[in-house]
Protein backbone atom coordinates (compact mmCIF):
# COMPACT_ATOMS: atom_id res chain seq x y z
CA UNK A 1 0.00 0.00 0.00
CA UNK A 2 1.36 3.63 -1.27
CA UNK A 3 2.16 6.41 1.76
CA UNK A 4 0.91 9.43 1.09
CA UNK A 5 1.85 12.28 3.22
CA UNK A 6 -1.15 14.41 3.49
CA UNK A 7 -1.51 17.95 3.19
CA UNK A 8 -0.55 20.13 6.46
CA UNK A 9 -1.55 23.62 5.45
CA UNK A 10 -4.43 23.27 3.07
CA UNK A 11 -6.91 26.06 4.36
CA UNK A 12 -4.65 28.01 6.16
CA UNK A 13 -1.33 28.81 3.87
CA UNK A 14 -3.13 28.40 0.44
CA UNK A 15 -7.05 27.29 -0.12
CA UNK A 16 -8.34 23.79 0.87
CA UNK A 17 -10.78 24.01 -2.27
CA UNK A 18 -9.41 22.67 -5.48
CA UNK A 19 -11.23 25.22 -7.48
CA UNK A 20 -9.70 28.13 -5.63
CA UNK A 21 -6.60 26.96 -5.37
CA UNK A 22 -6.13 25.88 -9.21
CA UNK A 23 -7.51 29.83 -9.55
CA UNK A 24 -4.96 31.45 -6.97
CA UNK A 25 -2.15 29.69 -8.28
CA UNK A 26 -2.86 30.27 -11.91
CA UNK A 27 -3.43 34.17 -11.28
CA UNK A 28 -0.05 34.35 -9.74
CA UNK A 29 1.73 32.61 -12.81
CA UNK A 30 0.22 34.56 -15.57
CA UNK A 31 0.90 37.81 -13.70
CA UNK A 32 4.31 37.11 -13.40
CA UNK A 33 4.45 36.12 -16.97
CA UNK A 34 3.22 39.44 -17.92
CA UNK A 35 5.39 41.34 -15.78
CA UNK A 36 8.39 39.71 -17.79
CA UNK A 37 10.38 42.27 -19.21
CA UNK A 38 13.06 39.98 -20.84
CA UNK A 39 12.29 37.16 -23.63
CA UNK A 40 14.89 35.77 -24.48
CA UNK A 41 16.69 34.56 -21.33
CA UNK A 42 17.32 30.55 -20.78
CA UNK A 43 15.69 28.60 -18.70
CA UNK A 44 17.08 28.22 -15.01
CA UNK A 45 18.74 24.77 -13.35
CA UNK A 46 17.43 26.29 -10.21
CA UNK A 47 15.21 28.42 -8.56
CA UNK A 48 15.23 30.28 -5.43
CA UNK A 49 10.93 31.19 -3.85
CA UNK A 50 9.81 31.90 -0.69
CA UNK A 51 7.11 29.29 1.60
CA UNK A 52 4.86 31.61 3.21
CA UNK A 53 1.00 31.66 2.62
CA UNK A 54 0.56 32.36 -0.71
CA UNK A 55 -1.42 35.58 -0.04
CA UNK A 56 2.11 37.30 1.44
CA UNK A 57 4.71 35.73 -0.79
CA UNK A 58 2.39 33.96 -4.02
CA UNK A 59 3.59 36.84 -6.14
CA UNK A 60 7.33 36.57 -5.61
CA UNK A 61 7.39 32.75 -5.73
CA UNK A 62 5.13 32.69 -8.72
CA UNK A 63 8.29 35.01 -10.42
CA UNK A 64 10.18 32.13 -9.60
CA UNK A 65 8.20 29.37 -11.27
CA UNK A 66 7.13 31.43 -14.11
CA UNK A 67 11.32 30.98 -15.07
CA UNK A 68 10.36 27.12 -15.82
CA UNK A 69 7.34 27.07 -17.29
CA UNK A 70 9.37 25.91 -20.81
CA UNK A 71 10.04 23.03 -18.78
CA UNK A 72 6.53 21.20 -18.98
CA UNK A 73 7.06 17.65 -21.11
CA UNK A 74 11.01 18.01 -20.13
CA UNK A 75 11.54 17.95 -16.45
CA UNK A 76 10.97 14.71 -14.55
CA UNK A 77 12.15 14.84 -11.23
CA UNK A 78 12.27 18.15 -9.11
CA UNK A 79 14.69 18.16 -5.70
CA UNK A 80 12.89 20.40 -3.21
CA UNK A 81 14.47 21.82 -0.63
CA UNK A 82 14.15 24.41 2.64
CA UNK A 83 14.37 24.61 6.10
CA UNK A 84 13.07 22.62 9.21
CA UNK A 85 10.63 24.98 10.93
CA UNK A 86 9.25 22.77 13.31
CA UNK A 87 11.24 20.63 14.92
CA UNK A 88 15.72 20.46 15.04
CA UNK A 89 17.65 17.31 14.19
CA UNK A 90 20.82 16.82 12.66
CA UNK A 91 21.65 16.94 8.98
CA UNK A 92 18.96 16.68 6.05
CA UNK A 93 15.48 14.09 6.56
CA UNK A 94 13.74 12.47 4.11
CA UNK A 95 9.77 11.06 5.00
CA UNK A 96 9.29 7.84 4.41
CA UNK A 97 6.59 8.57 2.21
CA UNK A 98 5.53 7.63 -1.54
CA UNK A 99 4.01 10.88 -2.37
CA UNK A 100 2.42 14.08 -0.70
CA UNK A 101 -0.75 15.27 -1.31
CA UNK A 102 -2.36 18.73 -2.00
CA UNK A 103 -5.94 19.56 -2.93
CA UNK A 104 -5.20 18.69 -6.42
CA UNK A 105 -3.99 15.33 -6.09
CA UNK A 106 -1.23 13.92 -5.27
CA UNK A 107 2.47 14.48 -6.49
CA UNK A 108 4.75 10.98 -6.39
CA UNK A 109 7.95 11.08 -4.91
CA UNK A 110 11.17 10.40 -6.88
CA UNK A 111 12.07 6.85 -4.74
CA UNK A 112 15.30 6.54 -6.70
CA UNK A 113 16.31 9.85 -5.86
CA UNK A 114 15.66 9.49 -2.51
CA UNK A 115 17.57 6.46 -2.54
CA UNK A 116 20.54 8.28 -3.73
CA UNK A 117 20.01 11.07 -1.31
CA UNK A 118 20.02 8.42 1.76
CA UNK A 119 23.40 7.25 0.24
CA UNK A 120 24.70 10.12 2.08
CA UNK A 121 25.67 10.30 6.02
CA UNK A 122 23.86 13.16 6.69
CA UNK A 123 20.90 12.27 5.16
CA UNK A 124 18.20 10.71 7.13
CA UNK A 125 14.47 9.91 7.18
CA UNK A 126 12.70 11.44 9.57
CA UNK A 127 8.81 11.31 9.25
CA UNK A 128 8.30 13.76 12.15
CA UNK A 129 9.45 16.22 10.47
CA UNK A 130 7.66 16.40 7.62
CA UNK A 131 4.48 15.47 9.46
CA UNK A 132 2.94 19.43 10.32
CA UNK A 133 5.99 21.55 7.89
CA UNK A 134 5.41 23.93 5.54
CA UNK A 135 8.03 24.86 3.76
CA UNK A 136 8.18 22.29 1.05
CA UNK A 137 4.25 21.89 0.85
CA UNK A 138 3.59 25.60 -0.03
CA UNK A 139 5.70 24.53 -3.50
CA UNK A 140 3.59 21.66 -5.02
CA UNK A 141 0.14 23.55 -6.16
CA UNK A 142 2.75 25.63 -8.02
CA UNK A 143 4.13 22.71 -9.58
CA UNK A 144 1.11 20.68 -10.12
CA UNK A 145 -0.27 24.01 -12.07
CA UNK A 146 2.68 24.43 -13.99
CA UNK A 147 3.67 20.80 -15.06
CA UNK A 148 0.17 19.00 -15.06
CA UNK A 149 -1.80 17.86 -12.02
CA UNK A 150 -1.11 14.46 -13.58
CA UNK A 151 2.19 14.74 -15.25
CA UNK A 152 4.12 12.06 -14.43
CA UNK A 153 6.53 13.72 -12.31
CA UNK A 154 8.48 12.79 -9.16
CA UNK A 155 9.74 15.08 -6.25
CA UNK A 156 12.97 14.96 -3.98
CA UNK A 157 11.64 16.42 -0.93
CA UNK A 158 14.54 17.25 1.87
CA UNK A 159 14.71 19.06 5.05
CA UNK A 160 17.45 21.09 6.01
CA UNK A 161 18.28 21.27 10.18
CA UNK A 162 21.89 21.42 11.81
CA UNK A 163 24.72 20.40 9.19
CA UNK A 164 26.76 22.48 6.96
CA UNK A 165 26.24 24.33 3.72
CA UNK A 166 28.45 21.78 2.01
CA UNK A 167 26.61 18.96 3.01
CA UNK A 168 23.68 20.06 1.63
CA UNK A 169 26.02 21.10 -1.41
CA UNK A 170 26.87 17.33 -1.52
CA UNK A 171 23.46 16.16 -1.72
CA UNK A 172 22.65 18.92 -4.46
CA UNK A 173 25.28 17.40 -6.38
CA UNK A 174 24.72 14.03 -6.35
CA UNK A 175 21.29 14.97 -7.41
CA UNK A 176 22.06 17.35 -10.13
CA UNK A 177 21.07 15.18 -12.98
CA UNK A 178 20.57 17.15 -16.54
CA UNK A 179 17.38 18.86 -17.94
CA UNK A 180 15.30 16.10 -16.79
CA UNK A 181 15.89 17.48 -12.96
CA UNK A 182 15.39 21.34 -11.69
CA UNK A 183 16.23 22.17 -8.16
CA UNK A 184 13.63 24.50 -5.66
CA UNK A 185 15.10 26.21 -3.12
CA UNK A 186 13.03 27.14 -0.55
CA UNK A 187 13.50 30.27 1.70
CA UNK A 188 12.17 33.44 3.34
CA UNK A 189 14.41 36.78 4.12
CA UNK A 190 14.38 38.57 7.00
CA UNK A 191 11.82 37.43 10.23
CA UNK A 192 10.17 39.98 12.36
CA UNK A 193 12.31 43.26 11.72
CA UNK A 194 10.58 46.74 10.99
CA UNK A 195 10.05 47.55 7.52
CA UNK A 196 13.15 49.91 6.95
CA UNK A 197 15.67 46.99 8.90
CA UNK A 198 14.12 44.74 6.82
CA UNK A 199 14.74 46.24 3.55
CA UNK A 200 18.13 46.90 4.56
CA UNK A 201 19.33 42.95 5.67
CA UNK A 202 16.82 41.62 2.62
CA UNK A 203 18.83 43.99 0.30
CA UNK A 204 22.50 42.82 1.75
CA UNK A 205 20.91 39.28 1.39
CA UNK A 206 20.32 40.37 -2.15
CA UNK A 207 24.00 41.19 -2.58
CA UNK A 208 25.28 37.76 -1.07
CA UNK A 209 23.42 36.03 -3.30
CA UNK A 210 24.04 37.92 -6.57
CA UNK A 211 28.26 37.43 -5.50
CA UNK A 212 27.60 33.85 -4.93
CA UNK A 213 28.81 34.46 -0.67
CA UNK A 214 27.29 31.08 0.43
CA UNK A 215 29.69 31.53 3.39
CA UNK A 216 28.05 34.76 4.58
CA UNK A 217 24.65 33.92 4.70
CA UNK A 218 22.87 33.28 8.20
CA UNK A 219 20.02 31.92 9.39
CA UNK A 220 19.47 35.81 10.42
CA UNK A 221 19.10 37.08 6.57
CA UNK A 222 16.97 34.05 5.58
CA UNK A 223 15.57 31.08 7.14
CA UNK A 224 16.94 28.87 4.08
CA UNK A 225 20.19 30.06 4.41
CA UNK A 226 22.09 26.46 4.26
CA UNK A 227 19.75 25.23 1.06
CA UNK A 228 20.32 28.59 -0.62
CA UNK A 229 23.96 28.50 0.32
CA UNK A 230 24.21 24.83 -0.69
CA UNK A 231 23.10 25.85 -3.90
CA UNK A 232 25.22 28.61 -4.34
CA UNK A 233 28.42 26.44 -3.55
CA UNK A 234 27.14 24.10 -6.61
CA UNK A 235 26.37 27.41 -8.92
CA UNK A 236 29.26 28.83 -8.04
CA UNK A 237 31.48 26.11 -8.77
CA UNK A 238 29.57 25.44 -11.67
CA UNK A 239 30.17 29.08 -13.12
CA UNK A 240 26.61 29.41 -13.67
CA UNK A 241 25.01 33.01 -13.27
CA UNK A 242 22.40 33.88 -10.75
CA UNK A 243 19.24 36.43 -11.40
CA UNK A 244 17.26 38.63 -9.08
CA UNK A 245 13.72 38.20 -10.38
CA UNK A 246 12.18 40.11 -7.39
CA UNK A 247 12.06 40.74 -3.75
CA UNK A 248 9.26 42.16 -1.36
CA UNK A 249 8.07 41.90 2.66
CA UNK A 250 5.32 41.68 4.28
CA UNK A 251 4.69 44.73 5.08
CA UNK A 252 4.05 45.64 1.13
CA UNK A 253 0.87 43.06 1.44
CA UNK A 254 -0.64 43.76 4.97
CA UNK A 255 0.24 47.68 5.02
CA UNK A 256 1.65 46.40 9.04
CA UNK A 257 5.46 47.27 8.41
CA UNK A 258 5.96 46.84 12.32
CA UNK A 259 7.31 43.05 11.94
CA UNK A 260 7.36 41.98 8.65
CA UNK A 261 9.09 39.22 6.75
CA UNK A 262 10.72 39.34 3.88
CA UNK A 263 10.55 37.17 0.44
CA UNK A 264 12.83 37.30 -2.86
CA UNK A 265 13.18 35.08 -5.75
CA UNK A 266 15.85 34.08 -8.00
CA UNK A 267 16.85 31.85 -11.00
CA UNK A 268 19.89 29.95 -11.14
CA UNK A 269 21.28 29.82 -14.94
CA UNK A 270 24.01 28.26 -17.21
CA UNK A 271 27.07 30.27 -17.25
CA UNK A 272 27.06 32.71 -20.59
CA UNK A 273 30.22 33.91 -22.55
CA UNK A 274 28.62 37.78 -22.16
CA UNK A 275 28.82 37.51 -18.42
CA UNK A 276 29.22 40.72 -16.78
CA UNK A 277 33.24 41.78 -15.65
CA UNK A 278 31.69 41.79 -12.53
CA UNK A 279 30.06 38.42 -12.28
CA UNK A 280 33.39 37.00 -13.62
CA UNK A 281 35.10 38.85 -10.43
CA UNK A 282 32.83 37.44 -8.08
CA UNK A 283 32.60 34.30 -9.25
CA UNK A 284 36.27 34.42 -9.61
CA UNK A 285 36.47 35.18 -5.91
CA UNK A 286 34.13 32.67 -4.84
CA UNK A 287 34.39 33.41 -1.22
CA UNK A 288 36.51 32.27 1.84
CA UNK A 289 36.02 28.57 1.20
CA UNK A 290 36.19 28.65 -2.61
CA UNK A 291 39.64 30.71 -2.67
CA UNK A 292 40.81 28.89 -0.21
CA UNK A 293 40.13 25.84 -1.77
CA UNK A 294 41.78 26.82 -4.74
CA UNK A 295 44.46 28.09 -3.09
CA UNK A 296 44.74 24.27 -1.36
CA UNK A 297 44.41 22.56 -4.36
CA UNK A 298 47.32 24.88 -6.40
CA UNK A 299 49.80 25.40 -3.56
CA UNK A 300 48.80 22.97 -0.58
CA UNK A 301 52.06 20.65 -1.05
CA UNK A 302 54.08 23.66 -0.46
CA UNK A 303 52.40 24.59 2.21
CA UNK A 304 52.77 21.30 3.75
CA UNK A 305 56.45 20.89 2.74
CA UNK A 306 56.78 24.34 4.02
CA UNK A 307 55.54 23.13 7.46
CA UNK A 308 57.65 19.98 7.30
CA UNK A 309 61.02 21.88 6.78
CA UNK A 310 60.29 24.21 9.65
CA UNK A 311 59.74 21.59 12.13
CA UNK A 312 63.17 19.80 10.99
CA UNK A 313 64.55 23.84 10.95
CA UNK A 314 63.14 23.17 14.58
CA UNK A 315 65.37 19.93 15.03
CA UNK A 316 68.51 21.12 13.74
CA UNK A 317 68.64 24.81 15.32
CA UNK A 318 65.63 25.57 17.38
CA UNK A 319 63.75 28.06 15.61
CA UNK A 320 61.51 27.92 12.49
CA UNK A 321 62.27 28.29 8.73
CA UNK A 322 62.63 31.38 7.74
CA UNK A 323 61.08 32.39 4.60
CA UNK A 324 62.89 33.93 1.59
CA UNK A 325 60.01 35.38 -0.37
CA UNK A 326 61.51 35.16 -3.62
CA UNK A 327 61.20 31.27 -3.55
CA UNK A 328 57.68 31.47 -2.70
CA UNK A 329 54.66 31.68 -4.75
CA UNK A 330 52.75 34.91 -4.48
CA UNK A 331 49.59 33.44 -3.26
CA UNK A 332 51.42 32.27 0.05
CA UNK A 333 52.53 36.26 0.75
CA UNK A 334 49.05 37.38 1.07
CA UNK A 335 48.01 37.91 4.46
CA UNK A 336 46.22 34.67 6.35
CA UNK A 337 45.52 32.85 9.07
CA UNK A 338 46.51 29.49 9.78
CA UNK A 339 46.10 26.25 12.66
CA UNK A 340 48.75 23.51 12.43
CA UNK A 341 48.24 20.27 14.13
CA UNK A 342 50.24 17.19 14.91
CA UNK A 343 48.58 13.86 15.93
CA UNK A 344 50.61 10.90 17.13
CA UNK A 345 49.01 7.35 16.38
CA UNK A 346 45.73 9.41 16.03
CA UNK A 347 46.11 11.35 19.50
CA UNK A 348 47.14 15.27 19.66
CA UNK A 349 51.00 15.98 20.10
CA UNK A 350 50.27 20.02 19.41
CA UNK A 351 48.74 22.42 17.58
CA UNK A 352 49.29 26.16 17.56
CA UNK A 353 47.79 28.63 15.05
CA UNK A 354 46.73 32.12 14.70
CA UNK A 355 43.16 33.32 14.70
CA UNK A 356 43.59 36.66 12.96
CA UNK A 357 45.58 37.29 9.75
CA UNK A 358 48.50 39.26 10.92
CA UNK A 359 51.46 38.33 8.70
CA UNK A 360 51.66 36.55 5.16
CA UNK A 361 50.22 32.91 5.20
CA UNK A 362 53.78 31.44 4.82
CA UNK A 363 55.48 32.60 7.52
CA UNK A 364 52.46 31.91 9.49
CA UNK A 365 52.57 28.50 8.70
CA UNK A 366 56.32 28.14 9.32
CA UNK A 367 55.96 29.80 12.73
CA UNK A 368 53.20 28.22 14.06
CA UNK A 369 54.63 24.26 12.93
CA UNK A 370 57.58 25.34 15.04
CA UNK A 371 55.20 25.80 17.75
CA UNK A 372 53.42 22.92 17.22
CA UNK A 373 56.02 20.95 17.55
CA UNK A 374 58.04 22.85 20.04
CA UNK A 375 56.04 25.87 21.89
CA UNK A 376 52.77 23.74 22.95
CA UNK A 377 52.53 23.84 26.45
CA UNK A 378 50.60 20.81 27.22
CA UNK A 379 53.47 18.64 25.69
CA UNK A 380 57.06 18.22 25.15
CA UNK A 381 59.04 19.41 22.10
CA UNK A 382 59.30 16.66 19.11
CA UNK A 383 62.43 14.37 19.71
CA UNK A 384 63.96 13.62 15.95
CA UNK A 385 62.58 10.29 16.49
CA UNK A 386 59.15 10.89 16.59
CA UNK A 387 59.37 12.31 13.21
CA UNK A 388 58.08 8.97 11.25
CA UNK A 389 54.65 7.75 10.04
CA UNK A 390 53.01 7.70 13.13
CA UNK A 391 53.31 11.39 13.27
CA UNK A 392 50.94 13.65 11.00
CA UNK A 393 50.71 17.20 10.21
CA UNK A 394 47.74 19.07 9.22
CA UNK A 395 47.25 22.90 7.96
CA UNK A 396 43.75 24.83 9.11
CA UNK A 397 43.34 27.99 6.99
CA UNK A 398 40.70 29.95 8.74
CA UNK A 399 38.68 32.72 7.39
CA UNK A 400 38.37 35.79 9.34
CA UNK A 401 35.98 35.55 12.83
CA UNK A 402 32.78 37.17 12.58
CA UNK A 403 30.19 38.04 15.58
CA UNK A 404 28.05 34.91 16.41
CA UNK A 405 24.71 36.33 18.26
CA UNK A 406 22.86 34.52 20.02
CA UNK A 407 20.06 34.88 22.92
CA UNK A 408 21.17 32.45 25.52
CA UNK A 409 23.31 29.01 26.15
CA UNK A 410 20.44 27.18 24.67
CA UNK A 411 19.90 29.48 21.26
CA UNK A 412 23.66 29.10 21.06
CA UNK A 413 23.25 25.54 21.07
CA UNK A 414 20.93 25.39 18.53
CA UNK A 415 22.30 27.71 16.24
CA UNK A 416 25.51 25.28 15.78
CA UNK A 417 26.34 23.93 12.49
CA UNK A 418 28.53 20.85 13.64
CA UNK A 419 31.26 19.81 11.06
CA UNK A 420 31.57 23.23 9.90
CA UNK A 421 31.78 25.89 12.60
CA UNK A 422 34.66 26.87 14.08
CA UNK A 423 34.00 28.93 17.07
CA UNK A 424 35.85 31.44 19.76
CA UNK A 425 34.17 31.39 23.07
CA UNK A 426 34.78 34.46 25.75
CA UNK A 427 33.51 35.69 29.07
CA UNK A 428 35.38 38.62 30.03
CA UNK A 429 39.16 37.54 30.39
CA UNK A 430 38.20 33.90 29.85
CA UNK A 431 38.96 32.22 26.32
CA UNK A 432 39.08 29.71 24.12
CA UNK A 433 38.75 28.22 20.67
CA UNK A 434 37.68 24.87 18.87
CA UNK A 435 38.15 24.56 15.10
CA UNK A 436 35.85 22.71 13.50
CA UNK A 437 38.25 19.05 13.39
CA UNK A 438 36.86 19.17 17.33
CA UNK A 439 33.65 17.99 16.07
CA UNK A 440 34.80 14.56 15.18
CA UNK A 441 35.24 14.16 19.18
CA UNK A 442 32.58 16.45 20.22
CA UNK A 443 29.75 15.48 17.85
CA UNK A 444 26.89 16.85 20.25
CA UNK A 445 26.48 20.49 20.20
CA UNK A 446 25.96 20.64 24.01
CA UNK A 447 29.04 18.56 24.82
CA UNK A 448 30.93 21.00 22.32
CA UNK A 449 29.93 23.90 23.99
CA UNK A 450 30.52 22.52 27.87
CA UNK A 451 33.97 21.47 26.52
CA UNK A 452 34.54 24.48 24.67
CA UNK A 453 33.62 26.51 27.95
CA UNK A 454 36.07 24.16 30.07
CA UNK A 455 38.99 25.25 27.65
CA UNK A 456 38.20 28.65 28.45
CA UNK A 457 39.17 28.41 31.96
CA UNK A 458 34.81 28.09 32.95
CA UNK A 459 33.03 25.36 34.27
CA UNK A 460 30.88 23.63 31.76
CA UNK A 461 27.90 24.69 33.78
CA UNK A 462 29.26 28.47 33.53
CA UNK A 463 27.18 30.77 32.07
CA UNK A 464 26.20 35.16 32.25
CA UNK A 465 25.37 37.61 30.00
CA UNK A 466 28.59 38.58 29.07
CA UNK A 467 29.37 35.61 27.02
CA UNK A 468 29.97 36.28 23.51
CA UNK A 469 30.89 34.18 20.50
CA UNK A 470 32.21 34.67 17.20
CA UNK A 471 32.23 31.96 14.45
CA UNK A 472 35.03 30.77 11.83
CA UNK A 473 35.32 28.68 8.77
CA UNK A 474 38.11 26.49 7.53
CA UNK A 475 39.61 24.21 4.93
CA UNK A 476 42.76 22.53 5.64
CA UNK A 477 44.93 19.82 3.61
CA UNK A 478 47.14 16.77 5.41
CA UNK A 479 50.37 15.53 5.09
CA UNK A 480 49.37 11.84 4.58
CA UNK A 481 47.30 13.74 1.13
CA UNK A 482 50.61 14.23 0.13
CA UNK A 483 52.59 11.42 1.35
CA UNK A 484 51.05 8.40 2.78
CA UNK A 485 54.16 7.02 3.50
CA UNK A 486 57.61 8.22 4.46
CA UNK A 487 55.93 11.81 5.28
CA UNK A 488 59.06 13.22 7.08
CA UNK A 489 61.67 11.87 4.30
CA UNK A 490 60.06 12.98 1.90
CA UNK A 491 61.34 16.75 2.10
CA UNK A 492 65.25 17.14 2.02
CA UNK A 493 65.82 18.10 6.18
CA UNK A 494 67.50 21.55 7.18
CA UNK A 495 71.41 20.70 7.08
Amino acid sequence: MKIIRPPAIAGTFYPAAPDMLRSEIDGLIHAAVESQTENDTPIPKAIIVPHAGSMFSGAIAGLGFATVRALKGTVKRIVIIGPAHRMAFQGIAIAKADGFATPLGDVRCDLAGLQAALAWPQVQVLDEAHTQEHGLEIELPFIQRLFGEDADIGIVPLLVSRCAARQVHEVIEALWGGPETLIVISSDLSHFHDYDTAKRMDDQTRMMIERFDAESITSGDACGALPVAGMLISARNRGMRIRTLGMCNSGDITGDKSRVVGYGAWAVYAGSADMREDEKTNKSSGGFIGATEKLLADHGATMIDLARQSIWHGIKHGGPLRIDPASVSPELLQPGACFVTLKKSGQLRGCIGSVMAHRDLATDLCENAFKAGFGDPRFPALRQDELNDDLELSISVLSPPRDFPFENEADLIAKLTPHEDGIILSDGNHRGLFLPQVWEQLPDPADFVAQLKRKAGLSTDHWSDRMRAQRFVTRGISGKDIAPRNFWQQSTPMP
